[in-house]
């Protein structure tokens, strides 16, 4: 992984919540390992995956690299990954071009949802 990202993944169990927070400039090889190691963390859900929620917290990413915005949306669209999907994802974001992007997973995904902060996105997932 470069050295210009960081990101943790957090695992709320009680709460079926699977939070990834993430800044810097992502190469398409970060978001492919980050993305294993998320897939890796909703299969430790067991019998709740799919009953998950995710939240992506990206309101440390200024801008996304088109080729690595191409390979999300791919892997979203993989039938291997969509086993895996949340019932409710989220996106937090900090610029205009950022929600721009997550507007072209929406391609794939319609149901994601954008958020300026934290709080109103974990609102938004918690719904029933």
């Amino acid at each position: 992984m470069s050295n210009s990202v960081s990101h943790s993944i957090q695992v709320d169990r009680e709460r079926k919540l699977v939070d990834l927070r993430i800044g810097g400039l992502i190469a398409p090889e970060d978001a492919a390992w980050i993305g294993e190691e998320l897939r890796s963390a909703i299969r430790s859900l067991g019998d709740d995956v799919g009953k998950h929620v995710t939240l992506y917290d990206a309101s440390g990413v200024h801008v996304v690299p088109q080729d690595t915005v191409e390979l999300i949306k791919n892997t979203l669209d993989n039938p291997e990954v969509r086993k895996l999907w949340a019932r409710k994802i989220a996106f937090v974001v900090s610029t205009a071009l950022a929600r721009l992007q997550v507007q072209r997973l929406k391609e794939v995904r319609a149901d994601i949802g954008v958020f300026d902060d934290r709080e109103a996105a974990i609102a938004w997932l918690m719904e029933p």
